[in-house]
């Protein structure tokens, strides 16, 4: 069972939902009263489709995973018009702070769609990564054509660490079968939680004192961001629906204390001792 928001209604398409956000962009929109009133009067247009396209991307899970792609296709394009058009009305003069942000906000909602996945995390003790070999031939047999990071073959997870991520194109959920493989790989006694909806991959980063050679955390990280200090510990094990090359097996000493797992920006580790 994946945790998430209300079920999806699988009868709507991207068309129907945009128009829904249209029409509350439409009633919604309220434009300053200011010397530029020309101005504003000819971005009416552009802002408004730029805000229904920004909350049409959040509500995306609504409409079948199939169509997902197109429709995150079709919304680049619509943002990418409309920010061309505001950019135009204002050609040679700095945008209004508004305008700015109303653009940041919908690539930012591009992004969170195009890039959301399921992401396991080890529920309590430990878990210790696996060959994936033979997850990664299952998949790709069954058909399953999207993005997948398990953990790298010999290094141990603790409670809190994210332990994989999968997304099937266009950032929609894996088929429930691809979700179980990918549970039983991972742990066949079920110290693993229940997959949950996430915006963005996750990664591990190992974090050692070089000076005293002690491992002194997990660090929880967003991909794409600035890299932190560490050794990751997920790897890309299937990429658009291709095996990736893995990184060799890690071959260490068993590590006798558990480590804390912490997010970045926190300051207290997570675990099954804190409520996690």
């Amino acid at each position: 069972m994946v945790e998430s928001g209300d079920a999806p209604d699988r009868a709507l398409t991207w068309t129907a939902l945009l128009a829904q956000w249209t029409d509350f962009a439409q009633k919604a929109v309220a434009l300053p009263r200011t010397g530029e009133g020309r101005r504003w009067r000819r971005a009416v247009a552009p802002i408004i489709t730029l805000s229904a396209v920004t909350h049409a991307l959040e509500d995306l899970d609504r409409i079948p995973g199939e169509e997902r792609p197109l429709a995150l296709d079709r919304a680049e394009i619509l943002c990418r018009d409309a920010a061309r058009s505001l950019h135009e009305i204002w050609r040679g003069e700095d945008l209004p702070e508004q305008i700015g942000e109303l653009i940041e906000d919908s690539r930012v909602a591009f992004e969170r769609a195009a890039n959301a996945g399921l992401e396991w995390v080890v529920a309590e003790g430990r878990l210790r990564g696996r060959d994936p070999s033979a997850l990664v031939e299952r998949l790709r047999r069954s058909g399953f054509v999207g993005d997948l990071f398990v953990p790298v073959t010999g290094v141990e997870l603790f409670a809190g660490a994210p332990c994989a991520f999968a997304r099937a194109p266009g950032g929609a959920p894996p088929d429930p079968d691809v979700c179980a493989q990918i549970a039983s790989f991972l742990d066949p006694c079920g110290k693993v939680k229940e997959p949950r909806r996430v915006v963005t991959p996750r990664q591990v980063y190992r974090q050692v004192d070089f000076a005293t050679g002690r491992i002194e955390r997990d660090l929880v990280a967003p991909l794409g961001g600035d890299l932190p200090a560490g050794q990751p510990l997920l790897a890309l094990a299937i990429e658009g629906g291709q095996a990736v090359r893995l990184p060799p097996p890690r071959r260490s000493e068993p590590i006798e204390d558990e480590i804390p797992v912490v997010e970045l920006g926190e300051a207290e580790p997570r675990g099954p001792e804190n409520g996690q």
